[in-house]
């Protein structure tokens, strides 16, 4: 249990995870719900397919043979970062200038009137009334109409961590702002988190076209290449739990990061355009934290005692399934001839789940700024125990735990253990047993369903669906939804 102090734990972050609580507090009832045992499939996932195109994985990146965009650049070195990033402009408007009028009638797409590119470590430069000696960023200035960046940190920082189409996914980002400005979706009154999903759709809504193929500088797989675009939000987000999706500065916790820039991909401009203040408080997770868990100094650690706090919480979030809980024992245990997953492992014939105690402490390490995926925070680690926890679950009711909609049944039902341990989730549902998380634990539960070898979305075998689009969906299926979807929807 981590014990509360009478200092406040503030987070405050541009670029780079922030680090998450996971804490035990008093005791405030609340309810599950039954998992069906004869699955429906509703509404529809796919496994292959991302949006309609199919999912794979293959190079992505600036097209082998591409031209060099001759758009001027005021201030540029003519370095590999300004080639990066003039390109990925010229794209982005070749984009625009063909899509805007079909997808706002009557108007016409005006690119940009100046690209500036500058040095945040040099001698400062005054662009949108403000110096950029040590503004590390990339942004659009409205009042001038003008996208400028950062050469000398930012833009190497995002190429070094995620590859090079973060650093074309943070352009479409602030050519979103051009397109609002131009579209006249969103107006002064309109709040900054607004604004920005707005960009984040509208982000997602050109990646589609490079991912259909249609981009003459660009390629991106929709799978590895669409997770790692992806990530990308998740390493500029807010720090939920600091501000309050009502506050005038608030961008967007990942979780709403991502899901604006899906529904672009998924649906287009149109939908970017439908975005107001309504349609993001029904969905964020930017909120501020009970007080209480503000004053965390420590993240919940990795040992037994955090352990059967965690072991408590599941027990209490499942136990109207009726199902057997699992034994849960801190080494790694051979389950006959299959073979076990780590940093968890679900073993059927016995119910029993074994942890890699190392591993799953390696996990728990507040996430690196310099992008590293090797630590995502405490939440992620105990993540993987409710996720062999969830099978346990399906195995009860007579799901198979070997195919991949028991890896989407498992994150959807992660997510519902997630949104019941948060004070002020969505939908106002009362929190359920004595452990709770704050919203940024949400952020590193995407963080690592994004990841690789990740087991918050995998069967019992650890393996993953490829796509991090369903992966992510399922997980927020159950955050939103709560726990009946995961069965029905993700029924196989």
């Amino acid at each position: 249990m981590v014990p509360v102090s009478t200092r406040n734990r503030r987070r405050q972050r541009i670029l780079g995870p922030a680090v998450s609580v996971l804490a035990c507090i008093a005791l405030v009832g609340g309810c599950s719900q039954v998992v069906s045992g004869t699955p429906t499939t509703l509404g529809g996932y796919s496994t292959t397919e991302v949006a309609g195109l199919p999912a794979s994985n293959g190079p992505s990146g600036p097209k082998d043979g591409a031209p060099e965009s001759s758009l001027p650049v005021e201030g540029t070195d003519n370095g590999a970062m300004d080639k990066l990033a003039r390109n990925a402009v010229a794209d982005i408007d070749t984009y625009w200038s063909e899509t805007f009028p079909k997808a706002f009638p009557g108007k016409r797409f005006a690119p940009v009137k100046r690209l500036v590119s500058y040095d945040s470590g040099g001698p400062g430069i005054q662009l949108c009334g403000e110096n950029t000696t040590g503004v590390v960023n990339a942004f659009y200035c409205r009042p001038e109409d003008f996208i400028a960046w950062d050469r000398s940190t930012l833009l190497p920082e995002l190429n070094n961590s995620f590859g090079p189409m973060a650093v074309v996914t943070v352009l479409a980002h602030e050519m979103g702002h051009a397109v609002q400005h131009r579209a006249g979706t969103a107006t002064s009154n309109d709040q900054v988190i607004v604004l920005e999903q707005q960009a984040d759709c509208f982000t997602g809504a050109y990646f589609r076209h490079v991912a259909e193929g249609s981009s003459k500088y660009f390629q991106v797989s929709t799978g590895e290449g669409l997770n790692q675009v992806m990530g990308v939000l998740n390493f500029i987000r807010d720090s939920p739990g600091d501000s309050d999706f009502r506050d005038g500065s608030a961008h967007g916790s990942a979780f709403d990061r991502v899901t604006a820039f899906q529904f672009g991909f998924s649906e287009g401009p149109q939908r970017c355009a439908k975005m107001d203040f309504s349609d993001v408080q029904k969905r964020t997770t930017l909120f501020q934290a009970w007080k209480p868990i503000q004053k965390q100094d420590t993240d919940l650690p990795v040992d037994q005692k955090s352990l059967n706090a965690v072991e408590q919480s599941l027990h209490t979030v499942f136990r109207d399934t009726g199902a057997e809980p699992p034994k849960i024992v801190t080494e790694l245990k051979p389950c006959g001839r299959e073979q076990a997953t780590s940093p968890a492992s679900y073993c059927p014939s016995t119910n029993t789940i074994s942890l890699d105690i190392p591993a799953l402490q390696k996990i728990a390490q507040p996430p690196s700024k310099s992008g590293d995926t090797s630590g995502y925070g405490d939440f992620a680690a105990y993540a993987q125990v409710a996720s062999r926890y969830a099978l346990s679950v399906q195995k009860a009711a007579g799901l198979p735990l070997d195919d991949e909609a028991a890896g989407l049944r498992t994150a959807c039902m992660v997510g519902s253990w997630s949104g019941l341990l948060v004070e002020d989730p969505i939908g106002q549902r009362n929190p359920v047993g004595n452990l709770r998380i704050v919203p940024d634990d949400i952020d590193e539960g995407v963080s690592a369903l994004l990841g690789a070898d990740s087991l918050i979305a995998a069967n019992v075998r650890g393996d993953q669906v490829p796509v991090g689009f369903a992966r992510v969906e399922a997980f927020r299926v159950g955050v939103q939804q709560g726990f009946a979807p995961c069965s029905t929807k993700y029924g196989g």
